[in-house]
């Protein structure tokens, strides 16, 4: 067996039909829902995403997983790759900062590997990683790719006038400047494709995640043909096999250094004491009468018990600590504002309309407020935000994602000199889905190493 290896794709050469069959049918996952499909129901499709042809081609970044699975079976394929010359680094360095010895080793072991997911726990310093190995590739044109504007323009401010790394731009709706290191939002791509499309020579995929699914974000990873350095960065890989696979074709394997319990028992990051809320089952047999949605509604969003319940933890909070920094996390914009009257007070409440003035504004508001001050919002405080002074964190939603429930927690990790530990509440709901979702979070947080505690 033979395997060509290209940037993009990769093909195997092989005269074993039955190998290749084998192979095809290890890298082939059933979509959900594609029974419903007219295609499939016309058996036109079997309703599987198909990792590798009947061609044998395959996405380069799945190499490695391709040779372990081959190695099982005592297979060593002859690869024939491109010859590279460009291979030449610089000094990653960054004055002002000192590395952690596990943020060194992700930059050394990646820029080694050339392609491949960074995976490093939210406050971890993923933005230091990702500057310190811009400035190895210096030189070079780069695209830095993000899912939101936010989360771009932070990281612009951070390259550039914090680290003083040169020639950074960035481009996301209005907003454009010019750099051979540019830093773009995936909505905004066509605004790069003259000048960086076909010359990046490194890509790098800032919150890796939110890309592994989806027809645009998924094709602009799979974009850049010249792109011999691809990365991606996340503290949450996708854990099932599409998006994982997905995600990893377009980048490579996962390079992992460290897990959130190193850090949390060597004091990089704080200590949290997570405890969830035996609910009441308050169903009575009616939320099998309702879809997901409709459970949903009812018995979060506009539960009374479940919501003052949220309150009475907010109450007791700004009693014992005058200090605190609450932040709150809810699903759908309805649940926000329904809290937001509920707890009243110094009560911040920010949603995906807002501007990023107006986001700002409102966590300094909720960072310098001189008694308990309380913010809540939706997605767009999952990922991404930086708030150090966080000690409470109330995970007011029934989602079983263990990628939102892992970088929710994230928001409350950082140290600060205001804290200790921080506390986080979450519930265990019984009704019909919302019963299954609770226990997935509390797997979630357990698999990550932390003790949960069933408050009854």
């Amino acid at each position: 067996m033979k395997i060509l290896v290209g940037l993009q794709k990769s093909l195997i050469k092989t005269d074993n039909t039955e190998l290749l069959k084998a192979l095809i049918d290890l890298y082939s996952f059933k979509i959900p829902g594609a029974e419903y499909s007219p295609a499939y129901k016309r058996r036109r499709w079997d309703g599987k995403q198909h990792f590798i042809t009947k061609a044998g081609v395959f996405r380069t970044g799945l190499l490695s997983r391709l040779l372990n699975d081959l190695k099982k079976i005592d297979c060593t394929p002859e690869l024939e790759k491109p010859v590279i010359t460009d291979t030449n680094l610089k000094d990653h360095q960054i004055e002002g900062f000192t590395y952690y010895d596990y943020q060194e080793d992700l930059i050394q072991t990646s820029l080694a590997m050339q392609r491949c997911i960074i995976k490093s726990p939210t406050g971890s310093g993923k933005t230091l990683i990702l500057a310190g190995m811009i400035k190895a590739l210096e030189g070079r044109k780069m695209v830095v790719l993000f899912s939101q504007k936010q989360l771009l323009t932070q990281t612009y401010d951070f390259l550039s006038e914090t680290c003083g790394i040169k020639n950074v731009g960035l481009c996301y709706g209005d907003g454009y400047i010019y750099g051979d290191i540019m830093l773009c939002t995936v909505q905004s791509i066509e605004k790069i494709l003259d000048t960086h499309l076909e010359e990046a020579e490194a890509l790098f995929i800032d919150e890796a995640h939110e890309f592994s699914n989806g027809k645009n974000t998924l094709a602009a990873i799979q974009s850049f043909p010249k792109a011999l350095y691809r990365f991606g960065l996340t503290a949450t890989p996708p854990s099932d096999n599409l998006r994982l696979y997905n995600l990893e074709g377009a980048t490579g394997p996962i390079n992992e250094a460290v897990t959130t319990l190193n850090l949390v028992e060597d004091g990089t990051l704080t200590k949290p004491i997570i405890q969830l809320i035996d609910q009441k089952y308050e169903a009575n047999g009616h939320d099998d009468t309702l879809d997901f949605q409709g459970v949903y509604e009812e018995y979060v969003v506009c539960n009374k018990r479940r919501n003052n319940s949220i309150k009475d933890i907010v109450n007791g909070i700004r009693e014992n600590n005058k200090s605190a920094r609450i932040l709150i996390l809810t699903k759908s914009l309805d649940h926000g504002r329904t809290l937001e009257e509920l707890i009243g007070g110094q009560c911040e409440f920010l949603e995906g309309a807002d501007s990023i003035k107006e986001r700002y504004s409102a966590i300094s508001r909720f960072r310098e407020f001189e008694g308990c001050s309380v913010l809540i919002g939706t997605k767009i405080l999952q990922t991404g935000i930086n708030i150090q002074e966080i000690t409470h964190l109330i995970n007011a939603r029934g989602m079983k994602s263990d990628i939102a429930t892992i970088q929710a927690l994230g928001r409350a990790l950082r140290k600060h000199e205001s804290k200790e530990v921080v506390y986080v509440y979450d519930f265990m709901d019984k009704e019909h889905y919302l019963r299954d979702h609770s226990k997935a979070r509390k797997r979630h947080y357990e698999r990550e190493g932390h003790t949960v505690n069933i408050i009854k």
